[in-house]
């Protein structure tokens, strides 16, 4: 057989069959764009050097995973939606006569044409976009624009590289396919699956059970440390509640319309359940897909829009005063190496003072006190250190009684206390409810005041970040240090390490900003020239802004990225399901018309079947999201993130732009489907 028949063949069918070669090439091209893209920026930012880089190096590395493993998976399913297509056409071909590896020549020139043909104009597409891109990825991070961005010669090596072994793959897997299947199978196999499927019951109950216990995993998980670990759990329950649900569950509810005789003989109803219940199977995983897709999308996009436009609120939490200073008290340690130290607060702020008025910036709002802060865990009303583990932690913080008094504004004061009498304040109702609590081996009575007492806002977005935390105010100091040498004596290992009372002495700035920072940066020289002792940390909410706009704008970029990807498979996935029941529905269409139904009546029927098939995975995503809202918001608590009232407006406005989207993409593959039905 003479080989340019193959090409001409190969040509012939991808012109005959355009309207499913064309979104395979454009899966394939925009992915390839997409793929280079992110590893030309990726490589740019790893020669290019500013703070935060190696940060958003880490990220973009995760982006182009993410990428390439979604361009694995879109190119495979688009192909086998393109065989399942050709089936009979294929079947037709091996009984007039072509051998199996004459077929497969085809099928390797379609492959060759289309795949490859896409993954050339993806690559140009990407060459065309990596540099607006990166310009846009630049301007989200509030970095200089003058770094020079040219064509990565490593990055489209690497992007043919993959693609090319990809559609390599592909062409294997379709040969190997078209070996194991007979010319009668070929012409039958695209009519699978029209026996009625049974309504699986235990399997619909057990999804029932997954998508329960995922949603209670998320809405009753409390500890953000907690809540990295059971999200993942949480996810893969409800990934596997959704298929069973989809698969069984959606047979299932369509065996009980069928037999309410009353809905079901109807010719609306009759023709829509009926038409789902044959291919139902086949037509929920698809359902499934499109459903965990657009979760994904909302997730991932709802987050990363929440971190990077509530970056002030992640500082302020972060940093609830603009200058934080803490320093170590330990004169026991310091006699043991025979050293000594006059710790005197009144040093630390005529220190600060000076170094201020040089300057030129004015100090306000300043806090100075001694606490101790530890973590563990509170068994039967006993609180012992522990750090490691996922389990339930919670965060203790312990001040004196003259200091909480001389800190919140407003307040009369609270009663002084014995000694084994503590104040306590939390947000949990476990621990706000306790009358007494043993803090390793002493046990303290909680005052019956302490439902009196104001937490001031520095401390509160110090503890608002944990879930289970406890505000323990001690009556002096001399308590302060024995509650801070049981901790450390309770410890299991060394390892855990030890346990200090702090001195914090923070405050805010009023002033030029460049003044402000120059400060904050000078600081610590300025401390150490005063021989402050042990100056443990000295932060400030200006000098870091860039790298926290760096690391959340990094995430937003990649959030987009990978957003789009999953976007774009969602789409795919919804086309080629209604090009696929376009193709089965014709003929069923037409034999109603032919027994008397009208052409608007098949219409009505159409629309009818096709709402029902779009919106119910959209509507199951939106419940997937309000469920996960909870552990979502412990997950951004780790990120410094807790302004509720934004995640819920980044979250509703996500899901308004994925609705518009979505309602675009239903309305296009719609009108292919009734172009379809009605051909």
């Amino acid at each position: 057989m003479n080989k340019s028949i193959y090409r001409k063949l190969a040509i012939n069918n991808i012109r005959k069959n355009k309207s499913t070669y064309l979104p395979f090439g454009l899966a394939g091209g925009t992915m390839t764009a997409l793929f280079y893209m992110l590893i030309s920026i990726r490589n740019q930012v790893a020669v290019t050097a500013f703070v935060g880089g190696s940060d958003m190096k880490i990220i973009l590395n995760l982006g182009v995973w993410v990428c390439c493993i979604f361009s694995v998976l879109v190119i495979f399913y688009t192909n086998g939606f393109l065989l399942k297509r050709r089936n009979k056409e294929l079947g037709l071909y091996n009984v007039l006569g072509m051998e199996k590896r004459h077929i497969g020549k085809v099928l390797f020139w379609e492959i060759i044409l289309a795949g490859f043909g896409s993954m050339i104009g993806g690559l140009l597409g990407g060459l065309l976009f990596a540099k607006l891109m990166f310009l846009v990825l630049l301007n989200m991070l509030h970095l200089n624009t003058g770094f020079e961005f040219g064509i990565s010669f490593d990055a489209a090596a690497v992007t043919l590289g993959l693609f090319t072994l990809i559609f390599i793959v592909t062409i294997l897997y379709n040969n190997l396919r078209l070996i194991r299947l007979k010319p009668i199978e070929l012409l039958q196999e695209s009519n699978a699956g029209e026996r009625e499927p049974r309504a699986k019951w235990v399997l619909a109950i057990l999804g029932v059970i997954c998508l329960s216990a995922g949603y209670y995993l998320a809405i009753t998980t409390q500890n953000p440390i907690e809540a990295l670990f059971v999200f993942f759990i949480a996810v893969l329950l409800v990934i596997a509640g959704t298929f069973l649900l989809f698969i069984t569950g959606s047979i299932a509810f369509l065996k009980i319309l069928k037999k309410n005789k009353g809905y079901y003989y109807h010719k609306t109803h009759f023709i829509t359940v009926s038409g789902m219940m044959y291919r139902m199977k086949q037509n929920a995983v698809g359902l499934a897909e499109i459903c965990i897709l657009s979760t994904a999308v909302l997730v991932v996009l709802s987050t990363t829009v929440s971190l990077y436009v509530g970056i002030d609120d992640v500082m302020r939490t972060r940093y609830p005063s603009d200058v934080i200073t803490n320093y170590i008290y330990e004169p026991e340690e310091d006699a043991k190496n025979g050293m000594e130290y006059d710790y005197d607060p009144s040093l630390i702020a005529e220190t600060i003072r000076d170094h201020a008025m040089k300057y030129d910036v004015q100090m306000e709002d300043i806090q100075g006190h001694y606490s101790i802060g530890t973590v563990g865990k509170i068994n039967e009303g006993r609180f012992t250190p522990d750090y490691y583990g996922l389990d339930s932690k919670v965060f203790l913080y312990a001040i004196t009684l003259a200091d909480y008094n001389s800190a919140v504004e407003g307040n009369a004061g609270l009663a002084p206390l014995d000694n084994d009498h503590i104040y306590l304040f939390s947000i949990s109702p476990e621990f706000a409810s306790m009358d007494s609590i043993a803090i390793t081996d002493e046990v303290f009575r909680v005052d019956p005041a302490s439902s009196d007492m104001e937490l001031d806002e520095v401390w509160a977005k110090r503890l608002g970040i944990y879930a289970d935390a406890i505000f323990v105010v001690v009556s002096d100091f001399d308590e302060l240090v024995l509650m801070q040498t049981g901790i450390n004596d309770a410890k299991s290992s060394d390892d855990m390490g030890i346990t200090s009372v702090m001195y914090n002495y923070e405050f805010n700035l009023e002033g030029n900003l460049s003044d402000k920072e120059e400060f904050s940066r000078t600081l610590r020289a300025a401390l150490n020239e005063a021989d402050i002792p042990h100056v443990a940390t000295v932060e400030n909410i200006f000098t870091p802004r860039q790298e926290f706009i760096e690391l959340y704008g990094s995430l937003f970029f990649i959030g987009i990225f990978i957003g789009a990807i999953f976007l774009m498979a969602t789409a795919m996935i919804i086309y080629y399901k209604q090009i696929s029941e376009g193709y089965e529905d014709r003929g069923r269409f037409v034999i109603m018309q032919n027994v008397g139904m009208s052409r608007e009546e098949v219409k009505r029927v159409i629309k009818n079947q096709i709402r029902t098939v779009f919106y119910l995975p959209i509507m199951l995503a939106i419940v997937h999201i309000a469920f996960a809202f909870n552990i979502i918001l412990k997950l951004l608590a780790m990120l410094n993130l807790t302004n509720v009232t934004l995640f819920i407006g980044c979250t509703l406005g996500t899901i308004l732009v994925f609705a518009i989207i979505y309602w675009i993409v239903y309305k296009l593959t719609a009108r292919s489907y009734y172009q379809l039905v009605h051909s």
